[in-house]
C-alpha cells in the first residue's frame, strides 16, 4: 500500500478517486507544528526555531468540541505511514507547503528512503499521475526561504511590538510587512490631508451638430514651471471661436493586446474589482475551486502559461472562430517574479462553469474569461486625428480632435475591460492636453471648418485617490513587499487589528495605524522603510535559489534590529507616552465591561497603580472614602461559587480593621441593599445553586435567611429575593429554576415554576419573577 499526504482534507476524496486502489489518501490539515505563542522561539548563534506541535483549537460553533491538535493529526497518519510501502508528501508545490511536508518527515521519522515529495499543479487525472511519476527529495532551500520568512517576522513582531505597546500605552503589534503596507495608506492620506486645490480652464468646441469635439491645447500659453491655465478670460476666448483651419488630418490603425493571465495579486485585484470580494474571500474561493480540480494552482508570480495549455486555449478559440494571433502569446513578469508554476487557469478550458457556490462561480468565470482573452488576437481599430486652428485678433488657438472606430474586436469579444484595473483608484485628474472625441472625420489639411458652438471648461485639480484593497495589493507589489501567499493576510491582519478603516471600498489610516507609523519611523526602524523591507524579500528568494544562507540573512536582519532597538534605548527617542506617576514604568489602557482604564506595567514587581481614562488619555482614579472609617474604598469583581469572575462589582475599605462592603453602581459605590426575612428580619443572602448530580454551579440563583434557625428560602428574580409561592393544586411550595435548551442543554434566558411534591405534576410559566398559569403543558427543563 502507498499512501499520499495532502493538506487540505477537501482534496482527500478527488485525489484518491484519481489515484485508485492500492493508495490510502490522508490529510495533515495544514500545518502540524509552529513556534511558541507565547515565546520568541529563536536559540543559539544559528538562530534555531523551537518547533511545538500546534495545539487542539475549540471549533467555533461547536461548545465544547475542539480540532485535533498537531501532534493528534501526526499520530493518525503514522499509524497509516507504518502500514505503507512509501510515503508520498503532496503538500502545497509552493515554500510553504515545502516547510509542511519538511515537518510531516521528521515528525514522521521517516528516513530519506521512505518517502517521496511530489507536487501538482492542478488536482486531474493528468496533473496526480504527473507527479507521482516524477518524485524528488524536499527541496531544503525552499524550506530554509519559508523558515526564515517566520524568522524575521517573528524577531520584528517579538522585539518591536513591546516597544510599541509601551510608548502608546495601548497594545499594539509591529510587523515586517503589515506596517509598511499600513504607512503606505497613512501616507496616501497625509497627502490627501495637504493637498490644495487648484481653478483651472480649457475649452472645447463642437462641430456637425455635435457629432464630435476638439479641445484646446493650453501648453503654448503656460509659464515654464506653469501646468495649469488660471486665465478664465483666456479660455473663454478660446471657446469664443467658431472659423477654423483644418492644420493637419490623419488615419492610423491602432493594436491594443488583452491582458495578461491572471497571477495572484491580479486575480486578488479583479475580484476586488469587478466582484467586489475582499482578498481574503477571494482566496478562499480560490482554494475551494483548485481543491475542486478545475483551476490550476493559486499562488503564483507567474502571467504566463505552459505550451500545453496555450495549445489547448488556441484549439478551443479556432473552434469557436475566434481571431488568434499568428503565434502563441507570452508575456513580460515583474522583474522579481518567480515564475515556478502557471499563471491562474481553467484545468479544462471547455468548462465554461465550474463551482459549488454563486461565488466560486462567478470567481471561476472570471479566471475563465481572462485565461482565454489572453491568447486571443488584438482589438484593432481605425484612428482619425484632425489638427484644428483658429485666430482671434492677435491669438492663435490650437484644438485637437481624437476619434476611434473598432474595426476587429479581437480579445474583445469575450471581455470589454482588463477586470483589474480599478477605475475608482485613479487620479481621473483633467489633462490639459484633452483630445476631444465622438465619430471625428477625416478632413482635407488646409479645409476650412465651421464649430456649431464652444464651452468653457471649468475644472478643479483632484487630491491622490485613497488605496483600495485591490489598488494597494496592486502597490504593494510593485513595491517587491509581500509574496501572493501573504497578500489575503496582509490585508486581514491589518483591518482586524483596527489599523485600517474601510468606507465605500476606500481605505483610511485610523488614529492607531497613523501613530503606530509614526512610532515606527520616529524609531527609525529600518523594516518600516520601502526599500529594506523589499531587499529582504529579495534576501529571501536568494535562499530559495541557494544563493544565500538562512544564518547569514536572519544574522544581519537580528542584528540590525538590535542595534536599531540599542539606539532607541539610548536617545530615549521612544520614551513611554504615559509614565506611571508612582514608579515611571509605562502605562498601557485596557478595557473590562465597556469601561476603559490604564494600569501599570510593572505591577508583577508590586506596582499597582490604576488610572480611569480620559479621552484616551489617563486620569487620576477618582477616590472614594468609606463612610464608617474614611480609608479608600477599592472596587473589585465578584466571583460566584466556583471561583470565577462575574459580572458584579462591588466594594471593600482597604482598612484591614474596617468591614465595610457596598454595593457599585456603574462604577460608583453605593449603600449595600439589605434584603430582609419576612418572618424574622434577619438579613438574606443571595448564593449560586449548584447542579444535584454534579454539583457544579449552575446559572441560577436563591436566597437564604442568615438567622441561624430559620428556614426561610427565596426564589431570585433579577438579583432580587422573591416569596415562595405555593401550588394552586396541592398548596406544596412552587420552586422557580432555569429553562435548558433542549438540544444543547444550555440555560436559556427564559424561566418556570414547578412544584416541590414529587407526586404533583404542576407547572407554570414565569412573569416577572412570578408564577403564572401555563400557555400549555411541557416536562419540566
Amino acid at each position: 500500500m502507498k499512501l499520499m499526504v495532502v493538506e487540505s482534507p477537501n482534496k482527500v476524496k478527488k485525489i484518491a478517486s484519481i489515484l485508485g486502489d492500492g493508495w490510502q489518501v490522508e490529510a495533515s490539515a495544514g500545518h502540524v507544528r509552529d513556534l511558541p505563542k507565547r515565546e520568541l522561539g529563536i536559540e543559539g548563534e544559528g538562530y534555531e526555531l523551537q518547533y511545538e506541535f500546534i495545539p487542539p483549537a475549540p471549533i467555533p460553533g461547536s461548545p465544547g468540541r475542539f480540532f485535533p491538535g498537531g501532534e493528534a493529526r501526526v499520530g493518525r497518519i503514522a499509524q497509516k505511514a507504518r502500514q505503507a510501502d512509501t510515503v508520498y508528501l503532496a503538500t502545497d508545490p509552493d515554500r510553504e507547503g515545502e516547510a509542511i511536508a519538511w515537518h510531516l518527515k521528521d515528525a514522521l521519522d521517516l528516513q530519506e528512503s521512505e518517502y517521496q515529495r511530489v507536487t501538482f499543479n492542478e488536482i486531474t487525472a493528468e496533473g496526480v499521475r504527473k507527479a507521482v511519476a516524477s518524485p524528488r527529495r524536499i527541496d531544503m532551500q525552499l524550506v530554509h526561504a519559508q523558515e526564515a520568512r517566520r524568522a524575521l517576522d517573528r524577531i520584528v513582531g517579538y522585539m518591536v511590538s513591546p516597544l510599541l505597546s509601551d510608548q502608546l500605552g495601548m497594545p499594539v503589534s509591529a510587523g515586517r510587512v503589515q506596517s509598511p503596507a499600513v504607512r503606505l495608506v497613512v501616507d496616501r492620506e497625509r497627502e490627501i490631508q495637504a493637498f490644495c486645490e487648484t481653478n483651472h480652464f480649457g475649452a472645447r468646441v463642437s462641430f456637425d451638430g455635435g457629432a464630435w469635439t476638439a479641445d484646446w491645447n493650453t501648453k503654448p500659453f503656460l509659464e515654464a514651471d506653469q501646468k495649469y491655465l488660471l486665465d478664465e478670460a483666456l479660455a473663454a476666448r478660446a471657446a469664443a471661436c467658431r472659423d477654423f483651419r483644418v492644420v493637419a488630418s490623419e488615419t492610423t490603425a491602432q493594436a491594443e493586446a488583452p491582458p495578461s493571465p491572471f497571477s495572484t495579486a491580479l486575480l486578488l485585484q479583479a475580484a476586488s474589482v469587478t466582484l467586489k470580494f475582499d482578498p481574503e474571500a477571494t482566496a478562499k474561493l480560490a482554494q475551494k475551486l483548485f481543491e475542486q480540480g478545475v483551476i490550476t494552482y493559486i499562488r503564483t508570480d507567474s502571467v504566463n502559461f505552459s505550451e500545453e495549455a496555450i495549445a489547448e486555449l488556441r484549439a478551443y478559440g479556432q473552434a469557436k472562430g475566434w481571431a488568434l494571433p499568428a503565434s502563441p502569446r507570452r508575456f513580460k513578469a515583474k522583474g522579481d517574479a518567480q515564475e515556478a508554476h502557471e499563471a491562474i487557469r481553467p484545468t479544462h478550458i471547455e468548462a465554461v462553469e465550474a463551482g459549488e457556490t454563486a461565488d466560486e462561480q462567478a470567481l471561476y468565470r472570471l479566471i475563465w474569461l481572462r485565461s482565454m482573452a489572453s491568447q486571443l488576437a488584438d482589438a484593432r481599430y481605425s484612428v482619425n486625428t484632425v489638427d484644428l486652428q483658429a485666430q482671434s485678433g492677435s491669438e492663435t488657438f490650437d484644438f485637437r480632435a481624437k476619434g476611434r472606430v473598432m474595426v476587429d474586436q479581437g480579445w474583445r469579444v469575450l471581455t470589454a475591460i482588463d477586470a483589474a484595473e480599478d477605475p475608482d483608484a485613479g487620479n481621473d485628474d483633467d489633462d490639459d492636453v484633452a483630445a476631444g472625441g465622438g465619430k471625428v472625420p477625416k478632413l482635407d489639411a488646409g479645409s476650412a471648418k465651421q464649430a456649431d458652438g464652444g464651452q468653457l471648461l471649468k475644472k478643479r485639480t483632484k487630491p491622490p485617490t485613497r488605496y483600495t484593497k485591490a489598488s494597494l495589493i496592486k502597490k504593494l507589489e510593485a513595491c517587491g513587499i509581500g509574496r501572493p501567499a501573504t497578500y489575503p493576510a496582509i490585508m486581514g491582519n491589518v483591518m482586524a487589528k483596527g489599523y485600517l478603516a474601510e468606507a465605500k471600498r476606500f481605505l483610511s489610516p485610523t488614529k492607531i495605524g497613523g501613530e503606530l507609523v509614526d512610532t515606527l519611523v520616529k524609531g527609525q526602524f529600518g523594516f518600516i522603510e520601502l526599500p529594506f523591507t523589499k531587499g529582504l524579500e529579495e534576501d529571501l528568494d536568494q535562499i530559495a535559489e541557494g544563493r544565500r544562507t538562512y544564518t547569514a540573512v536572519v544574522g544581519e536582519a537580528y542584528g540590525q534590529l538590535q542595534r536599531e532597538m540599542a539606539g532607541v534605548a539610548a536617545s530615549g527617542a521612544l520614551a513611554p507616552r504615559h509614565p506611571c506617576p508612582k514608579c515611571g514604568k509605562p502605562l498601557r489602557r485596557a478595557s473590562k465591561d465597556g469601561r476603559n482604564y490604564w494600569y501599570c506595567t510593572a505591577y508583577k514587581d508590586g506596582c499597582n497603580t490604576f488610572m480611569d481614562d480620559a479621552d484616551g488619555e489617563p486620569v487620576a482614579r477618582k477616590e472614594y472614602a468609606c463612610p464608617e472609617c474614611s480609608a479608600a474604598l477599592r472596587r473589585y469583581q465578584r466571583k460566584d461559587a466556583a471561583g470565577k469572575p462575574m459580572k458584579a462589582f462591588g466594594w471593600f475599605c482597604t482598612n484591614d480593621e474596617c468591614k465595610t462592603f457596598m454595593d457599585d453602581d456603574n462604577g460608583k459605590p453605593v449603600e449595600k441593599t439589605v434584603h430582609l426575612c419576612d418572618k424574622c428580619q434577619g438579613e438574606l443572602r443571595r448564593y449560586q445553586k449548584k447542579d444535584k448530580v454534579t454539583g457544579n454551579p449552575v446559572n441560577a440563583f436563591g436566597w437564604f435567611c442568615t438567622t441561624e434557625g430559620c428556614k426561610t428560602y427565596c426564589d431570585d428574580a433579577g438579583g432580587k429575593p422573591v416569596k415562595s409561592q405555593s401550588c394552586p393544586a396541592c398548596k406544596s411550595e412552587l420552586r422557580r429554576y432555569q429553562k435548558k435548551d433542549k438540544a444543547t442543554g444550555k440555560p436559556l434566558k427564559a424561566f418556570g415554576w414547578f412544584c416541590t411534591n414529587t407526586g404533583c405534576k404542576t407547572f407554570m410559566d414565569d412573569k416577572g419573577g412570578r408564577p403564572v398559569k401555563a400557555a400549555k403543558k411541557g416536562k419540566r427543563g
